[in-house]
């Protein structure tokens, strides 16, 4: 299934993280002992979602010899351990694990790349610990959700409920590897063989011999409550690291309003629009991987 794929992820090596409530786990390229790109994924991706980036890095000198690439999974995605019982995805803790993975492995000068929820989280993230960063990469992300003109109740109404209903709750199973494909490309705006690699990280065979989704169900849980826009303004103000922008031309509308919103917040921001949609880092990774070599050749 990795198809194209495949020899990037015969060069990757598999890597795993402690943490008080579990194990992340990823994949890198390069020296595991010497990362300089740090890259998360979005909500239920997994760490192939960087596969086609790890293809241009192996391809790119000038960026090999900055250090390794790591793709992480985020708990509960991927590989990495779900949260334990009676316990929740806060999206702060996806913050605070990432917070703590640069803290316990004293990164620095770290690009970091993150897609999605990835980059949300990683906005948060540099707010508190630019020493250890070079530069922050946001894919198709800028700021945060906030609760502005939401009703506070009814959201921790929606979001209790949620969680109530998702604590036992399971994903349905395919005989057939190409049904999870299918079902996965139904709400994709990439093409299949994307969409292949990413199940190909995120479902496994069962004990029935049926093929099931890793992801922890309760991610899906509705947020209970979300910072309002002052708040979030604090924080982007704190991050002093340079970041670079990229969008989708065909990405996510809310990217917009948000650069509006808060572009003033960042002292060193850069916007850049390529061809492709939310998941561009997958469909345009040979531009991705230009704008992150000057990043390196201008650092």
């Amino acid at each position: 299934m990795p198809g194209q794929f495949s020899e990037t992820l015969a060069a990757a090596s598999a890597v795993s993280y402690r943490m008080p409530w579990g194990t992340i786990k990823g994949l890198c390229w390069g020296n595991p002992k010497d990362i300089k790109y740090v890259c998360t994924h979005g909500w239920l991706d997994n760490a192939h979602s960087f596969l086609p980036l790890a293809q241009q890095y192996l391809r790119n000198n000038a960026m090999r010899t900055q250090g390794g690439l790591l793709a992480l999974d985020w708990a509960g995605h991927g590989l990495s351990d779900h949260r334990p019982a009676g316990t929740h995805y806060h999206f702060i803790d996806y913050a605070y694990d990432l917070w703590s993975l640069l803290e316990q492995q004293k990164w620095q000068d770290i690009v970091l790349v993150g897609h999605s929820m990835g980059g949300f989280v990683s906005n948060v993230t540099a707010s508190l610990c630019g020493e250890r960063l070079r530069h922050l990469v946001l894919i198709e992300a800028f700021g945060l959700f906030v609760s502005d003109g939401e009703d506070a109740h009814q959201q921790l109404q929606s979001g209790f409920s949620s969680r109530q209903k998702l604590t036992h709750s399971k994903w349905r199973d395919y005989s057939e590897l190409s049904s999870a494909v299918d079902a996965r490309l139904k709400s994709a705006d990439f093409s299949k063989p994307l969409v292949e690699i990413l199940v190909q990280r995120g479902c496994y065979r069962n004990a029935q011999g049926r093929w099931q989704w890793r992801a922890d169900p309760r991610v899906k849980a509705t947020s209970p409550y979300r910072l309002p826009a002052s708040t979030v303004e604090q924080i982007l103000t704190q991050v002093k690291t340079p970041i670079t922008l990229i969008r989708g031309d065909k990405g996510y509308d809310k990217v917009a309003p948000a650069i509006a919103r808060w572009g003033h917040c960042i002292d060193d921001l850069s916007v850049q629009v390529i061809a492709g949609g939310h998941h561009v880092h997958m469909e345009n990774p040979q531009q991705l991987a230009q704008a992150i070599a000057t990043i390196d050749a201008t650092a």
